[in-house]
Protein backbone atom coordinates (compact mmCIF):
# COMPACT_ATOMS: atom_id res chain seq x y z
CA UNK A 1 0.00 0.00 0.00
CA UNK A 2 2.59 2.17 0.76
CA UNK A 3 4.56 2.07 -2.53
CA UNK A 4 0.99 2.77 -4.45
CA UNK A 5 0.55 5.67 -2.38
CA UNK A 6 4.57 6.83 -3.17
CA UNK A 7 3.76 6.19 -7.28
CA UNK A 8 0.47 7.82 -6.93
CA UNK A 9 2.20 11.10 -4.86
CA UNK A 10 4.39 10.75 -7.65
CA UNK A 11 2.68 10.83 -10.76
CA UNK A 12 0.50 13.85 -8.90
CA UNK A 13 3.65 15.82 -8.41
CA UNK A 14 4.65 15.03 -12.17
CA UNK A 15 1.66 16.09 -13.59
CA UNK A 16 1.95 19.61 -11.49
CA UNK A 17 5.61 20.37 -12.74
CA UNK A 18 6.35 22.54 -15.32
CA UNK A 19 7.35 20.43 -18.75
CA UNK A 20 10.09 21.50 -20.77
CA UNK A 21 12.78 20.82 -22.99
CA UNK A 22 16.03 20.23 -21.63
CA UNK A 23 17.63 23.43 -22.70
CA UNK A 24 14.90 25.63 -20.22
CA UNK A 25 16.44 26.80 -17.02
CA UNK A 26 12.80 26.68 -15.38
CA UNK A 27 12.56 22.99 -16.15
CA UNK A 28 15.45 22.26 -13.69
CA UNK A 29 13.32 24.18 -10.55
CA UNK A 30 9.34 24.41 -11.38
CA UNK A 31 8.72 20.80 -9.74
CA UNK A 32 5.25 21.90 -8.83
CA UNK A 33 5.73 21.62 -4.78
CA UNK A 34 5.04 23.96 -2.33
CA UNK A 35 7.99 25.83 -1.17
CA UNK A 36 9.53 25.04 2.33
CA UNK A 37 8.41 27.93 5.09
CA UNK A 38 11.85 29.11 7.04
CA UNK A 39 10.02 30.93 9.46
CA UNK A 40 6.99 33.53 10.27
CA UNK A 41 7.40 37.01 10.23
CA UNK A 42 5.90 38.52 13.26
CA UNK A 43 3.67 42.13 12.59
CA UNK A 44 1.93 44.35 14.82
CA UNK A 45 -0.28 45.76 12.05
CA UNK A 46 -3.99 44.77 12.49
CA UNK A 47 -5.99 42.65 10.17
CA UNK A 48 -9.70 42.69 9.32
CA UNK A 49 -12.01 40.53 12.02
CA UNK A 50 -12.72 37.66 9.49
CA UNK A 51 -9.55 36.98 7.65
CA UNK A 52 -6.25 35.25 9.09
CA UNK A 53 -2.79 36.84 7.58
CA UNK A 54 0.37 34.84 7.71
CA UNK A 55 3.58 36.32 7.20
CA UNK A 56 6.47 33.84 6.19
CA UNK A 57 9.69 33.56 4.59
CA UNK A 58 10.45 30.73 2.01
CA UNK A 59 13.11 29.01 0.71
CA UNK A 60 13.72 29.50 -3.53
CA UNK A 61 16.89 28.97 -5.21
CA UNK A 62 20.33 28.83 -4.43
CA UNK A 63 19.41 29.41 -0.50
CA UNK A 64 17.22 32.59 -1.68
CA UNK A 65 14.63 33.76 0.83
CA UNK A 66 11.45 35.23 -0.07
CA UNK A 67 8.45 37.30 2.01
CA UNK A 68 4.97 36.34 1.20
CA UNK A 69 1.82 37.21 2.97
CA UNK A 70 -1.11 34.65 2.98
CA UNK A 71 -4.95 35.89 3.60
CA UNK A 72 -7.45 33.48 4.30
CA UNK A 73 -11.13 34.10 5.48
CA UNK A 74 -12.61 32.63 8.61
CA UNK A 75 -15.35 30.67 6.59
CA UNK A 76 -14.69 26.93 5.96
CA UNK A 77 -14.79 25.19 3.40
CA UNK A 78 -12.77 25.55 -0.10
CA UNK A 79 -12.02 28.62 -1.44
CA UNK A 80 -10.47 30.45 -4.91
CA UNK A 81 -7.40 31.39 -5.01
CA UNK A 82 -5.30 34.07 -5.50
CA UNK A 83 -1.65 35.23 -6.17
CA UNK A 84 -1.13 38.74 -6.58
CA UNK A 85 1.70 40.16 -7.74
CA UNK A 86 3.60 43.45 -7.55
CA UNK A 87 4.68 46.16 -10.15
CA UNK A 88 7.97 47.11 -10.48
CA UNK A 89 10.26 48.89 -7.41
CA UNK A 90 7.38 47.78 -5.59
CA UNK A 91 6.93 44.47 -2.91
CA UNK A 92 4.18 42.16 -1.62
CA UNK A 93 1.06 43.78 -1.81
CA UNK A 94 -0.51 43.09 1.34
CA UNK A 95 -3.53 44.99 1.80
CA UNK A 96 -4.77 43.78 -1.44
CA UNK A 97 -4.35 40.14 -0.32
CA UNK A 98 -6.43 41.02 2.80
CA UNK A 99 -8.94 42.22 0.42
CA UNK A 100 -9.11 39.25 -1.54
CA UNK A 101 -9.46 37.35 1.33
CA UNK A 102 -12.35 39.79 2.48
CA UNK A 103 -14.05 38.45 -0.09
CA UNK A 104 -13.67 34.98 0.12
CA UNK A 105 -10.61 33.89 -1.94
CA UNK A 106 -7.41 32.68 -0.49
CA UNK A 107 -4.58 34.84 -1.34
CA UNK A 108 -0.69 34.91 -1.53
CA UNK A 109 0.88 37.94 -2.28
CA UNK A 110 5.29 37.76 -2.39
CA UNK A 111 8.36 40.00 -2.54
CA UNK A 112 9.87 39.56 -6.23
CA UNK A 113 13.11 39.87 -6.49
CA UNK A 114 14.00 41.20 -9.92
CA UNK A 115 11.68 43.36 -9.88
CA UNK A 116 11.41 44.74 -6.46
CA UNK A 117 13.72 47.05 -5.29
CA UNK A 118 16.35 45.55 -2.83
CA UNK A 119 16.29 48.49 -0.64
CA UNK A 120 12.36 47.89 0.10
CA UNK A 121 12.95 44.16 1.08
CA UNK A 122 13.12 43.24 4.63
CA UNK A 123 13.22 39.94 4.71
CA UNK A 124 13.55 38.64 0.97
CA UNK A 125 17.18 37.76 0.88
CA UNK A 126 19.86 36.75 -1.99
CA UNK A 127 22.40 36.88 -4.27
CA UNK A 128 20.22 40.04 -6.15
CA UNK A 129 20.14 41.78 -2.54
CA UNK A 130 22.72 43.86 -3.91
CA UNK A 131 21.86 45.17 -7.14
CA UNK A 132 20.28 47.96 -7.65
CA UNK A 133 16.87 48.43 -8.93
CA UNK A 134 16.74 47.06 -12.24
CA UNK A 135 20.19 45.75 -12.17
CA UNK A 136 20.80 42.30 -14.23
CA UNK A 137 17.23 41.55 -15.63
CA UNK A 138 18.82 41.84 -19.17
CA UNK A 139 21.48 38.97 -19.10
CA UNK A 140 20.94 35.12 -19.86
CA UNK A 141 24.48 33.70 -19.56
CA UNK A 142 25.01 31.32 -19.73
CA UNK A 143 21.50 31.17 -19.80
CA UNK A 144 18.39 32.72 -18.52
CA UNK A 145 18.88 31.65 -15.52
CA UNK A 146 21.49 34.30 -15.02
CA UNK A 147 19.54 37.29 -15.13
CA UNK A 148 17.69 38.70 -12.00
CA UNK A 149 14.08 38.09 -13.72
CA UNK A 150 14.13 34.47 -13.09
CA UNK A 151 14.52 35.04 -10.28
CA UNK A 152 11.39 37.04 -9.83
CA UNK A 153 9.61 34.33 -12.17
CA UNK A 154 10.35 31.11 -10.16
CA UNK A 155 9.91 33.43 -6.71
CA UNK A 156 5.94 34.00 -8.29
CA UNK A 157 5.68 30.33 -9.56
CA UNK A 158 6.86 29.10 -6.08
CA UNK A 159 4.42 31.41 -4.16
CA UNK A 160 1.71 30.13 -6.79
CA UNK A 161 2.55 26.08 -5.33
CA UNK A 162 2.17 27.44 -2.08
CA UNK A 163 -1.21 28.83 -2.79
CA UNK A 164 -2.71 25.70 -4.26
CA UNK A 165 -1.06 23.79 -1.13
CA UNK A 166 -3.37 26.10 1.60
CA UNK A 167 -5.99 23.61 3.37
CA UNK A 168 -8.73 26.26 2.48
CA UNK A 169 -7.96 26.07 -1.46
CA UNK A 170 -9.77 24.72 -4.31
CA UNK A 171 -6.47 24.00 -6.69
CA UNK A 172 -9.52 24.04 -9.63
CA UNK A 173 -9.88 27.57 -9.14
CA UNK A 174 -6.55 29.55 -8.89
CA UNK A 175 -6.54 33.42 -10.13
CA UNK A 176 -3.39 35.45 -11.06
CA UNK A 177 -3.73 39.05 -10.81
CA UNK A 178 -0.67 41.83 -11.43
CA UNK A 179 0.25 45.43 -12.23
CA UNK A 180 2.81 46.72 -15.01
CA UNK A 181 5.93 44.56 -14.11
CA UNK A 182 4.14 42.55 -12.27
CA UNK A 183 1.22 42.45 -15.57
CA UNK A 184 4.21 40.78 -17.64
CA UNK A 185 4.52 38.42 -14.55
CA UNK A 186 0.99 37.30 -14.35
CA UNK A 187 1.09 36.48 -17.91
CA UNK A 188 4.66 34.46 -17.62
CA UNK A 189 2.75 32.76 -14.59
CA UNK A 190 0.17 31.98 -16.52
CA UNK A 191 1.89 30.18 -19.66
CA UNK A 192 4.61 28.52 -16.97
CA UNK A 193 1.47 27.26 -15.20
CA UNK A 194 -0.71 25.97 -18.02
CA UNK A 195 -3.63 24.18 -16.15
CA UNK A 196 -2.68 25.18 -12.95
CA UNK A 197 -4.34 28.43 -13.09
CA UNK A 198 -8.04 28.82 -14.44
CA UNK A 199 -8.47 32.69 -14.86
CA UNK A 200 -5.38 35.65 -15.27
CA UNK A 201 -5.48 39.50 -15.70
CA UNK A 202 -2.54 41.62 -16.23
CA UNK A 203 -2.44 45.02 -16.14
CA UNK A 204 -0.16 46.85 -18.73
CA UNK A 205 2.14 44.25 -19.19
CA UNK A 206 2.92 41.48 -21.84
CA UNK A 207 5.00 39.68 -23.61
CA UNK A 208 6.80 40.67 -27.00
CA UNK A 209 9.76 43.02 -25.06
CA UNK A 210 11.54 42.98 -28.23
CA UNK A 211 8.72 45.08 -29.93
CA UNK A 212 8.32 47.35 -27.29
CA UNK A 213 9.85 48.19 -23.82
CA UNK A 214 12.86 45.82 -24.21
CA UNK A 215 13.83 46.38 -27.74
CA UNK A 216 16.62 48.99 -26.76
CA UNK A 217 18.15 46.61 -23.87
CA UNK A 218 17.51 43.55 -26.18
CA UNK A 219 19.22 44.93 -28.98
CA UNK A 220 22.71 45.54 -27.25
CA UNK A 221 22.69 41.89 -26.08
CA UNK A 222 24.70 39.20 -28.50
CA UNK A 223 22.55 37.56 -30.82
CA UNK A 224 22.94 33.95 -29.07
CA UNK A 225 22.13 35.74 -25.58
CA UNK A 226 19.11 37.32 -26.77
CA UNK A 227 17.84 34.55 -28.35
CA UNK A 228 17.98 32.83 -25.02
CA UNK A 229 16.63 35.85 -23.04
CA UNK A 230 13.46 35.88 -25.48
CA UNK A 231 13.13 31.65 -25.60
CA UNK A 232 12.87 31.52 -21.83
CA UNK A 233 12.40 34.94 -20.22
CA UNK A 234 9.69 36.67 -23.24
CA UNK A 235 6.38 36.15 -21.93
CA UNK A 236 4.54 36.45 -25.01
CA UNK A 237 6.80 32.95 -25.88
CA UNK A 238 5.11 31.73 -23.08
CA UNK A 239 1.87 32.59 -23.83
CA UNK A 240 1.10 29.49 -26.07
CA UNK A 241 0.82 27.45 -23.29
CA UNK A 242 -1.81 29.74 -21.51
CA UNK A 243 -4.57 26.94 -20.55
CA UNK A 244 -6.20 30.18 -18.04
CA UNK A 245 -9.01 32.47 -19.65
CA UNK A 246 -6.85 36.12 -19.60
CA UNK A 247 -7.67 39.45 -19.52
CA UNK A 248 -4.74 42.27 -20.43
CA UNK A 249 -5.36 45.83 -19.45
CA UNK A 250 -3.74 48.09 -21.51
CA UNK A 251 -3.43 52.04 -21.88
CA UNK A 252 -3.00 52.90 -25.94
CA UNK A 253 -0.39 54.94 -24.56
CA UNK A 254 1.74 53.28 -22.37
CA UNK A 255 5.38 53.06 -21.99
CA UNK A 256 5.86 49.77 -20.35
CA UNK A 257 2.99 47.86 -22.11
CA UNK A 258 3.25 49.02 -26.03
CA UNK A 259 0.37 48.27 -27.88
CA UNK A 260 1.97 46.26 -30.50
CA UNK A 261 3.03 44.23 -27.69
CA UNK A 262 0.24 44.09 -26.10
CA UNK A 263 -1.84 42.42 -29.48
CA UNK A 264 0.94 40.15 -30.26
CA UNK A 265 0.75 38.36 -26.88
CA UNK A 266 -3.06 38.49 -27.44
CA UNK A 267 -2.26 36.85 -30.66
CA UNK A 268 -0.06 33.72 -29.37
CA UNK A 269 -2.76 33.06 -26.37
CA UNK A 270 -4.63 29.69 -27.65
CA UNK A 271 -7.84 29.88 -26.23
CA UNK A 272 -10.19 32.15 -24.04
CA UNK A 273 -8.52 35.64 -23.98
CA UNK A 274 -10.46 39.32 -23.54
CA UNK A 275 -8.70 42.90 -23.23
CA UNK A 276 -8.96 46.42 -23.23
CA UNK A 277 -7.37 49.63 -24.71
CA UNK A 278 -7.68 52.52 -22.55
CA UNK A 279 -7.47 55.30 -25.13
CA UNK A 280 -4.69 58.48 -24.69
CA UNK A 281 -3.89 56.77 -21.52
CA UNK A 282 -0.32 55.80 -19.81
CA UNK A 283 0.03 52.83 -17.06
CA UNK A 284 -3.66 53.78 -16.19
CA UNK A 285 -7.58 52.44 -17.48
CA UNK A 286 -9.36 55.27 -16.89
CA UNK A 287 -12.48 54.18 -18.42
CA UNK A 288 -15.66 52.80 -16.63
CA UNK A 289 -14.68 50.05 -14.81
CA UNK A 290 -11.12 50.84 -15.21
CA UNK A 291 -8.52 51.95 -13.20
CA UNK A 292 -8.80 53.18 -9.18
CA UNK A 293 -8.12 56.78 -7.81
CA UNK A 294 -7.81 58.63 -4.61
CA UNK A 295 -9.91 55.45 -2.87
CA UNK A 296 -12.36 55.85 -5.17
CA UNK A 297 -13.05 53.76 -8.00
CA UNK A 298 -13.09 55.58 -11.64
CA UNK A 299 -17.01 54.52 -12.00
CA UNK A 300 -18.83 52.39 -9.01
CA UNK A 301 -19.07 48.70 -8.95
CA UNK A 302 -22.45 47.36 -7.54
CA UNK A 303 -21.15 43.66 -6.01
CA UNK A 304 -23.63 40.94 -7.45
CA UNK A 305 -26.68 40.36 -4.92
CA UNK A 306 -25.21 37.10 -4.70
CA UNK A 307 -21.97 37.99 -3.36
CA UNK A 308 -21.60 36.84 0.24
CA UNK A 309 -18.49 38.42 1.43
CA UNK A 310 -18.18 42.60 1.70
CA UNK A 311 -16.66 44.49 -0.55
CA UNK A 312 -13.75 46.05 0.96
CA UNK A 313 -13.51 50.04 0.33
CA UNK A 314 -10.99 51.93 -0.31
CA UNK A 315 -7.91 52.20 -3.26
CA UNK A 316 -5.51 49.65 -2.16
CA UNK A 317 -8.02 46.89 -2.53
CA UNK A 318 -7.55 46.44 -6.42
CA UNK A 319 -6.12 48.39 -9.47
CA UNK A 320 -9.45 47.85 -11.34
CA UNK A 321 -12.95 47.96 -10.38
CA UNK A 322 -13.14 45.02 -13.16
CA UNK A 323 -10.91 42.57 -11.24
CA UNK A 324 -13.95 41.83 -8.71
CA UNK A 325 -16.62 40.60 -11.23
CA UNK A 326 -13.81 39.26 -13.95
CA UNK A 327 -12.36 36.57 -11.00
CA UNK A 328 -15.80 36.49 -9.40
CA UNK A 329 -17.23 34.72 -12.67
CA UNK A 330 -14.53 32.48 -13.31
CA UNK A 331 -13.47 31.58 -10.26
CA UNK A 332 -16.68 31.98 -8.11
CA UNK A 333 -19.62 31.47 -10.59
CA UNK A 334 -20.70 34.56 -10.07
CA UNK A 335 -22.35 37.19 -12.18
CA UNK A 336 -21.96 37.05 -15.79
CA UNK A 337 -18.78 37.12 -18.31
CA UNK A 338 -17.47 40.42 -20.26
CA UNK A 339 -18.44 41.30 -23.17
CA UNK A 340 -16.49 39.77 -26.74
CA UNK A 341 -15.44 42.40 -29.19
CA UNK A 342 -14.60 40.46 -32.72
CA UNK A 343 -13.21 42.66 -35.89
CA UNK A 344 -15.64 41.68 -39.05
CA UNK A 345 -14.42 41.59 -42.71
CA UNK A 346 -15.59 44.81 -45.10
CA UNK A 347 -13.71 44.87 -47.91
CA UNK A 348 -12.74 48.13 -47.14
CA UNK A 349 -10.06 49.12 -44.98
CA UNK A 350 -11.40 52.42 -44.15
CA UNK A 351 -15.08 50.64 -42.98
CA UNK A 352 -14.39 49.60 -39.19
CA UNK A 353 -17.11 47.14 -38.65
CA UNK A 354 -17.29 44.72 -35.61
CA UNK A 355 -19.89 42.38 -34.25
CA UNK A 356 -20.15 42.56 -29.80
CA UNK A 357 -21.20 39.38 -27.72
CA UNK A 358 -23.48 40.97 -24.69
CA UNK A 359 -24.63 39.60 -21.65
CA UNK A 360 -25.36 43.07 -20.03
CA UNK A 361 -26.97 46.36 -21.93
CA UNK A 362 -24.20 48.51 -23.45
CA UNK A 363 -24.18 52.20 -22.60
CA UNK A 364 -21.46 53.31 -24.87
CA UNK A 365 -19.97 51.98 -28.27
CA UNK A 366 -16.72 54.46 -29.90
CA UNK A 367 -13.79 53.56 -32.16
CA UNK A 368 -11.06 55.07 -31.57
CA UNK A 369 -8.39 55.72 -34.38
CA UNK A 370 -4.94 56.67 -35.10
CA UNK A 371 -2.41 57.86 -37.52
CA UNK A 372 0.57 55.86 -38.31
CA UNK A 373 3.62 55.39 -36.17
CA UNK A 374 7.32 55.06 -37.53
CA UNK A 375 8.18 51.06 -37.81
CA UNK A 376 10.32 50.70 -34.85
CA UNK A 377 8.63 52.66 -32.05
CA UNK A 378 10.14 54.68 -29.25
CA UNK A 379 8.44 55.53 -25.29
CA UNK A 380 8.12 58.97 -27.31
CA UNK A 381 6.02 57.83 -30.27
CA UNK A 382 4.00 55.66 -27.99
CA UNK A 383 3.24 58.12 -25.22
CA UNK A 384 1.95 61.05 -28.27
CA UNK A 385 0.02 59.41 -30.07
CA UNK A 386 -3.48 60.95 -30.47
CA UNK A 387 -6.39 58.71 -30.71
CA UNK A 388 -9.15 60.18 -31.92
CA UNK A 389 -13.12 58.71 -31.17
CA UNK A 390 -15.30 58.29 -34.09
CA UNK A 391 -19.57 57.53 -33.11
CA UNK A 392 -20.20 53.97 -34.73
CA UNK A 393 -23.99 53.00 -36.28
CA UNK A 394 -25.67 50.03 -35.24
CA UNK A 395 -26.40 48.00 -38.58
CA UNK A 396 -27.61 44.94 -37.03
CA UNK A 397 -28.69 43.61 -33.24
CA UNK A 398 -25.34 43.30 -32.56
CA UNK A 399 -23.19 44.55 -35.10
CA UNK A 400 -21.65 48.36 -35.56
CA UNK A 401 -19.83 50.36 -38.01
CA UNK A 402 -17.66 53.67 -38.51
CA UNK A 403 -16.03 55.86 -41.19
CA UNK A 404 -12.61 56.16 -40.83
CA UNK A 405 -10.77 58.81 -42.33
CA UNK A 406 -8.16 58.13 -45.10
CA UNK A 407 -5.36 58.98 -42.74
CA UNK A 408 -6.19 56.56 -40.30
CA UNK A 409 -3.54 53.78 -40.01
CA UNK A 410 -4.77 51.66 -36.52
CA UNK A 411 -8.48 51.64 -34.94
CA UNK A 412 -9.86 49.62 -32.03
CA UNK A 413 -13.69 49.73 -30.97
CA UNK A 414 -14.33 50.29 -26.81
CA UNK A 415 -17.12 48.91 -25.42
CA UNK A 416 -18.65 49.87 -22.24
CA UNK A 417 -21.84 47.83 -20.26
CA UNK A 418 -23.77 48.76 -17.42
CA UNK A 419 -22.00 46.84 -14.67
CA UNK A 420 -19.67 49.14 -15.55
CA UNK A 421 -17.08 47.14 -17.93
CA UNK A 422 -15.07 47.88 -20.67
CA UNK A 423 -13.64 45.97 -23.22
CA UNK A 424 -12.06 46.73 -27.20
CA UNK A 425 -11.59 44.39 -30.43
CA UNK A 426 -8.46 43.96 -31.23
CA UNK A 427 -6.29 46.64 -33.34
CA UNK A 428 -6.52 46.76 -36.31
CA UNK A 429 -3.51 48.29 -38.63
CA UNK A 430 -4.63 49.71 -41.85
CA UNK A 431 -1.35 48.18 -44.47
CA UNK A 432 -0.28 51.03 -46.69
CA UNK A 433 0.09 50.30 -50.33
CA UNK A 434 3.21 49.70 -51.40
CA UNK A 435 4.73 52.73 -53.40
Amino acid sequence: MKSILTLLTALLLASLAYAADAGDPFAKVLDGKAPEILREVSSTDPAPENITVRRVVFLSRDDSEIFAVIAAPKTTGKHPGMLVLHGGGGYAEVEKAMAWAQRGYVAVAPDMPGIADPKKLTETKGKWSSLKYGEGRWLAKPDAGASSLFDAVLAAMKSLYLLRAQPGVDPTRIGVVGVSWGGYMTTMVCGLAGDQVRAGMGLYGCGFMDRGYGQSALSQMPADEREEWLNHLDAGRRAPNMKAAFFLAAASNDFFGYPNSVQATLNAIPGEKNHVFAPNANHKIPVPGGSIFDNKPAAPFTPTAFQPYPTPSGGKANWLAMEVPYFDFYLRGIGQPFPKVSVQETGDPHLARFGINAPRPLTKVEVYWAKATPAVLTQDDVKKREWLALPTRKTAETSYEANLPAEAADWFALVTDERPVTVSSDMVHIARPAK
